[in-house]
């Protein structure tokens, strides 16, 4: 992945975040917390990211091109990635308590946005390697970027820095601790 699908990645961990953040329960009402919710939406969306990648990978298998190659596979994900997420929603446990109509909205954002921008770019050799990394790097920066949020709440943190400026450096950092796994697996720093 180039540096500008690492920033949609980043943009759709911290939209997760955001979405989830504004369901804050109140206090003596029964509702999961946010971190629960951010869990929840985020193994939802990269469930959902994972399936439809694989899916356009089968459907490229196939070599089902048609028309313009540039537009149709852009296209053929997106049509993917919607389909996928309506039938994970339909069948995923616990939906009616963790999921409200905002969180389900975000999540035909989320999931669409992530496979246009991710998928298409990957090299057709190591397909399934960079899709799983792409998807398990979502899932593990929406986690931990949650927990990072509920302990920044307490902490006295200048104004310049408080929300999306302090979120995106974290990401990066998060980025940075975990870039040694491109060396691992990829042959390539960053």
């Amino acid at each position: 992945m180039i540096i500008a699908n690492r920033l949609v990645l980043f943009l759709m961990v911290i939209l997760t975040n955001y979405v989830c953040q504004q369901l804050a329960p109140l206090v003596g009402k029964k509702m999961p917390n946010v971190t629960t919710r951010v869990c929840y939406l985020a193994s939802v969306i990269g469930a959902a990211y994972f399936i439809s990648g694989t899916l356009f990978f089968a459907v490229m298998h196939v070599q089902l091109v048609y028309g313009n190659v540039v537009v149709t596979n852009l296209v053929t994900a997106a049509l993917i990635a919607l389909i996928v997420t309506g039938g994970v929603l339909a069948i995923v446990p616990g939906k009616k308590r963790y999921l409200t109509d905002h969180l389900i909205k975000t999540t035909f954002i989320c999931v669409p946005i992530l496979t246009l921008a991710t998928v298409t770019q990957f090299p057709y050799h190591q397909y399934m390697l960079h899709l799983a990394t792409a998807a398990g790097m979502y899932l593990l920066f929406a986690f931990a970027l949650s927990g990072v949020r509920t302990r920044v709440e307490i902490a006295a943190i200048p104004k310049l820095l408080q929300g999306l400026p302090l979120d995106i450096v974290t990401l990066f950092l998060f980025y940075l601790s975990f870039s040694f796994l491109n060396g691992v697996f990829f042959n390539y720093l960053f």
